[in-house]
């Protein structure tokens, strides 16, 4: 997916290979696979609408419209147990600068859908003054929803009652991603501060640890080149993934991925850098099977590598 509005689908074995090329007619900001399927795929624009696309059959399904003062759509996820996704949907006006010390200048909107009618089935209701929820994520059963915000609050939601349970401030400035761990004791984040976290679950708000990283793994992202080139992308997306068994992690990094292992005492112990770019890596991702791991990294360039991983 890019920002021109063009996702490409491939194929990796036993060739990479492109299967199908989708065209939208806006900037793209968000993408999703159907939960338990390989062929349906969510698309969320800047424009205000949100595409369901048919992989296999290579044709849109149907495409509908969000709230119109929200029209971007920075983030959309599956639940894994039902028919529903949430998207979190923003204000064209983003801003870290703050029209008065109690309200940010842009705001979000959170809503779950039925993805079998294509319909709004409830609405997560957020205080005002949170700002744009920049990242959604569903646990293994699809019963609880993490979100991290602009106002670097992390929150979770109960999907059966549709409220939030717990929140807390995670970071000093935007919070940009979060997930729950493999064993859903721990949330994880990664914010602005250029801190990566490990929230305890189970004590709201307790930090863990603040787990060391390098530096640039939660961004800003930038890209420069001759005559005074210069791009800097705001970090959205997967910063961070787990193996399987969730033992190592795989990060962004300005020329490639970086894996860690996880640790009891130490935290995280730095094990494998995965080169190959030639601009920062903006988003990740870690797929496993057997004996082999596939890392996946994507750079500002428009680059996707797949790196295998032999177990040892």
């Amino acid at each position: 997916m890019d920002v021109d509005g063009v996702v490409k689908v491939w194929r990796f074995s036993p060739n990479p290979a492109t299967i199908s090329t989708i065209m939208f007619k806006a900037p793209l900001m968000s993408l999703e696979w159907a939960s338990k399927s390989d062929r349906m795929m969510l698309l969320g624009s800047s424009s205000g609408s949100i595409k369901m696309y048919d992989v296999e059959a290579k044709k849109p399904l149907c495409e509908v419209d969000i709230v119109s003062t929200h029209p971007r759509v920075l983030s959309l996820s599956c639940s894994p147990s039902s028919t529903s996704f949430v998207s979190s949907s923003a204000t064209n006006a983003r801003s870290r600068h703050r029209s008065s010390d109690s309200e940010p200048s842009s705001s979000s909107k959170l809503l779950v859908w039925d993805m079998k009618v294509m319909k709004i089935q409830r609405e997560l209701q957020l205080k005002p003054g949170v700002g744009c929820v920049n990242c959604t994520n569903y646990n293994h059963n699809g019963n609880l929803l993490v979100t991290g915000g602009m106002d670097g609050m992390i929150r979770i939601f109960d999907m059966h009652r549709y409220e939030s349970l717990l929140s807390w401030q995670a970071h000093t400035g935007e919070t940009y991603a979060t997930q729950f761990s493999p064993d859903e004791t721990s949330i994880y984040s990664m914010g602005s501060d250029g801190k990566f976290i490990q929230w305890s679950i189970n004590r709201i708000g307790e930090k863990v640890c603040d787990l060391p990283i390098h530096e640039g793994a939660t961004g800003p992202f930038v890209m420069s080149g001759f005559g005074g080139y210069h791009r800097q992308h705001v970090p959205r997306g997967k910063l961070f993934a787990f193996d399987s068994a969730g033992k190592h992690l795989l990060t962004c990094a300005p020329y490639g991925g970086i894996i860690y292992q996880r640790q009891r005492e130490q935290g995280l112990m730095r094990t494998l850098t995965i080169l190959g770019h030639k601009t920062p890596v903006v988003n990740v991702d870690w797929c496993a099977s057997f004996n082999t791991g596939m890392c996946l990294t994507g750079s500002m360039d428009g680059r996707v590598q797949v790196t295998t991983l032999l177990s040892q």
